[in-house]
């Protein structure tokens, strides 16, 4: 099935989501996924081990995106189980911990993992924003004109929340008079699509396809396209435009950087990034646990792949504390080449 790419990116999520039954969203690399001990952190039986293993592996042969890869690691996981891999496991935070762990080292994906239930409460793989860097004015650190007339944008997520977009337009109505621009993605964890698609569509032509989802089968069941109207359509010209990157840089911050840099439509600057590109949903494995699997990858029109354990390398490369420095330099130099 694929889903007509003129309905709004937020529904046809919503189309995939009642499919799959799951709490489904794009890239949040939200680092250690089992997260701190909750109330239903307590003590787990051989039992519960046991039927608990058999159930993850059940799930990630039933919804991963590579089935190959659950395949082997499921087979991996239960000949540990026979092997006694998880008998000193003595706690549901404990056992969410090593399955998190397992499930990265075996399918080399760095989105997976276990998180114990929380009560009645649905399944998700969205953590609380405690770092304000991440949660205060939805993301958007630093807005800038630099001496030479150079914009700088520092974005620390693509935020969710609806009330990102304006700001987002705030942001870049207060550069579009500068000549080179520069987006700081070095702290960007990833995020929200919507906004990724929001934010690239000030660079591309109405209509200009940005990227496609794809099942486990390798179907195509959306494709994003840059929305019209948004922006003066300055930027969308031959405009300077860097992006900083560094390992830091995960998720939706990749998915942005990668699509403009596929394009030629900026250069990016610093260091390699995460390497995690695949859409993530969680779904509950039983009572107990909450699963986070990759259930869609993502396909570049340009290059047909991801970045999916390789992140995106940058054209320049440069230390964390010089890319700044290096991408001013560049943007001076590129003004008068305009």
């Amino acid at each position: 099935m694929r889903t007509d790419s003129r309905l709004p990116m937020k529904s046809c999520l919503q189309a995939l989501l009642l499919a799959f039954g799951m709490a489904l969203s794009f890239f949040t690399f939200a680092g250690s996924l089992a997260g701190p001990a909750t109330p239903n952190s307590g003590a787990i039986d051989a039992k519960l081990v046991r039927a608990s293993v058999i159930s993850t592996v059940e799930l990630l042969n039933e919804i991963y995106v590579y089935p190959e890869t659950a395949r082997t690691a499921g087979v991996e996981m239960l000949r540990r189980l026979e092997a006694g891999a998880y008998n000193t496991i003595a706690s549901k935070q404990e056992f969410a911990d090593r399955i998190s762990a397992e499930l990265v080292e075996l399918t080399g994906d760095g989105h997976m993992g276990v998180m114990v239930a929380e009560g009645d409460e649905p399944p998700t793989h969205v953590l609380q924003e405690t770092v304000d860097r991440f949660r205060l004015n939805y993301g958007f650190q630093k807005v800038e004109v630099l001496d030479g007339n150079i914009g700088y944008l520092k974005l620390n997520k693509f935020h969710p929340d609806d009330e990102a977009q304006p700001i987002a337009d705030h942001a870049l109505a207060f550069l579009g008079g500068t000549d080179a621009l520069i987006i700081d993605l070095t702290e960007c964890k990833g995020g929200s699509p919507d906004l990724v698609r929001h934010v690239l569509s000030y660079f591309f032509a109405d209509g200009t396809s940005l990227w496609s989802i794809v099942d486990r089968d390798g179907k195509t069941v959306y494709e994003a396209v840059a929305k019209a109207g948004v922006g003066s359509g300055r930027f969308k010209r031959d405009f300077p435009l860097f992006v900083l990157t560094g390992p830091d840089t995960a998720s939706a911050a990749e998915l942005f950087a990668h699509t403009l840099q596929s394009y030629g439509k900026a250069k990016t600057v610093g260091q390699r990034t995460a390497g995690i590109a695949h859409l993530v949903g969680a779904k509950a494995i039983n009572e107990h646990f909450v699963g986070r699997f990759s259930t869609y990858r993502n396909t570049n029109p340009v290059t047909h792949t991801d970045w999916e354990g390789k992140g995106v390398t940058p054209d320049h490369p440069a230390a964390l504390g010089d890319s700044l420095t290096m991408a001013i330099r560049m943007a001076a130099e590129s003004k008068g080449r305009k």
